[in-house]
């Protein structure tokens, strides 16, 4: 399955994670959220794989969010996705996601899961094996 990655042009942690993706050649597509943004269906289907929803996406340190914050509870999930689509620099990166599961920011342990899990049990097999 490939993988969706959205990424900021000057994000560190997004070219840790294509990086870290290609090395361990896993498919996947870079969308550059100030260039391509992402579609009210990505934005959906991100959302529903979050544990917190918005705050587990929306970067509470960035301006646009302090100027909006009171507002963006009130928003429908229409009128959010505007906003973070007419603000793209509001959303942490990289946010990675393949229908199943979803990342935001970079972290080496949890970036695994993005591993197929044939290739997950063949490592462990290997790891036990020459223990």
């Amino acid at each position: 399955m490939t993988v969706t990655v959205f990424t900021h042009t000057s994000c560190s942690s997004s070219r840790k994670t294509i990086d870290w993706l290609r090395e361990q050649k896993i498919p996947f597509i870079e969308k550059k959220l100030t260039d391509q943004g992402l579609s009210f269906g990505e934005f959906k289907e991100m959302l529903s794989l979050t544990e917190n929803g918005t705050t587990d996406l929306l970067s509470v340190q960035k301006s646009v969010y302090k100027q909006a914050a009171e507002k963006l509870d009130e928003m429908s999930i229409r009128e959010l996705y505007s906003f973070v689509a007419s603000n793209p620099q509001i959303l942490k990166s990289p946010i990675v996601f393949d229908h199943h599961r979803i990342q935001v920011g970079f972290s080496e342990k949890e970036i695994r899961t993005f591993i197929p899990r044939h290739d997950r049990i063949a490592e462990l097999k290997r790891l036990l094996h020459n223990a």
